[in-house]
């Protein structure tokens, strides 16, 4: 094939398809004769076929185009990653979107909050009229108003749980529980500890409760058990909170002994404890005039049945039961009159 001056593409002709093109497939030759064109079409000499196909065939002027996989599936690929690219933006986007509205929500919130707050602080609608205590037995209204530290014309939101301890540190305050009832009312709701035993002294005695927290130093006697042969000294009673371990010790004894009295009605009964040594209790019963050797804690249940049926025959008589020997071991309670 030539190439003229002007860039236009010249025709073969027969021979010149045969010598030039080394066989190659064409569709169509123009022949000019006379100045008249003339197609024909061409047969392969290597392959006879009428069949027309544009990935075998040429046509003149037309140049084939070979269809690259490679090419289509980068085009699909770059089209997905634009396509996920736009969707990762909007999403971002409403993401954001949202957020910015999450935080203006919030600072309204907040905004609104701190104003109900200084309004709560400042309005005189808030102070406090009126200071309720319930629940107290043994400290008064008074005293446990003043431990409070409260006063009326004072905000009611102004005070916080450190009132608490304040009002605990009287030793006959176990629990205590503050409510505010708008808009100016306090209510302290006590809980309060009660004598059960107490250490006698040379001119005073020393009021504990059930767990052992020492409560008060008194010369009034409680008309509770005094307990007597505790390790605690007389500094520890006027100074210390609670008993030592080794006291408390005795009295998780002693008021498993208590507890079991109560299934027979005379716990009120017992004025005195003694420990004459560890594990051996010694009951006293001053208005029957009767001394109770109980031994340890163990056996209680068989004990006190034993110990209801000899005061309900000795009733009249003083005297002495002993109940601390082996039941097992087919010890018999008895009783000694003196």
């Amino acid at each position: 094939m030539n190439i003229n001056n002007n860039g236009k593409t010249l025709y073969f002709s027969d021979d010149e398809i045969e010598n030039e093109t080394n066989g190659e497939k064409k569709v169509f030759v123009t022949k000019r004769i006379n100045g008249k064109e003339t197609h024909t079409k061409i047969k392969n000499n290597k392959e006879k076929t009428d069949s027309f196909n544009f990935n075998n065939e040429m046509v003149l002027g037309v140049t084939p185009k070979k269809i690259d996989r490679k090419e289509k599936n980068k085009d699909t690929t770059l089209k997905k990653e634009k396509n996920k690219k736009d969707y990762n933006k909007k999403k971002n986007n409403r993401k954001k979107k949202k957020t910015n509205k999450k935080i203006v929500t919030f600072i309204g919130v907040l905004f609104l909050i701190i104003s109900v707050g200084i309004f709560a602080f400042k309005a005189p609608i808030f102070n406090i009229t009126d200071i309720q205590v319930d629940g107290n037995e043994k400290i008064s209204k008074e005293t446990i108003i003043n431990l409070s530290e409260l006063k009326v014309g004072e905000n009611i939101f102004k005070f916080n749980n450190k009132i608490v301890s304040k009002i605990k540190e009287n030793r006959y305050i176990n629990n205590v529980n503050i409510t505010r009832k708008l808009p100016g009312t306090v209510k302290i709701q006590i809980e309060e500890r009660k004598v059960k035993y107490q250490i006698s002294l040379i001119n005073s005695y020393t009021y504990i409760d059930f767990n052992g927290y020492i409560l008060e130093n008194s010369t009034i006697n409680s008309k509770s058990p005094i307990i007597v042969g505790l390790g605690i000294t007389e500094n520890e009673q006027m100074n210390s909170k609670r008993l030592n371990l080794e006291d408390l010790k005795k009295l998780n004894d002693i008021n498993k002994i208590m507890e079991a009295l109560e299934t027979i009605n005379i716990e009120n009964e017992i004025t005195e404890i003694i420990i004459e040594e560890e594990e051996n209790y010694v009951l006293t019963m001053e208005k029957e005039k009767k001394k109770i050797y109980i031994g340890d804690s163990t056996n209680l249940a068989n004990k006190v049945l034993y110990l209801k049926s000899i005061l309900e025959n000795e009733k009249e008589n003083s005297g002495i039961v002993f109940l601390n020997g082996d039941l097992n071991a087919g010890f018999k309670p008895y009783f000694r009159e003196e």
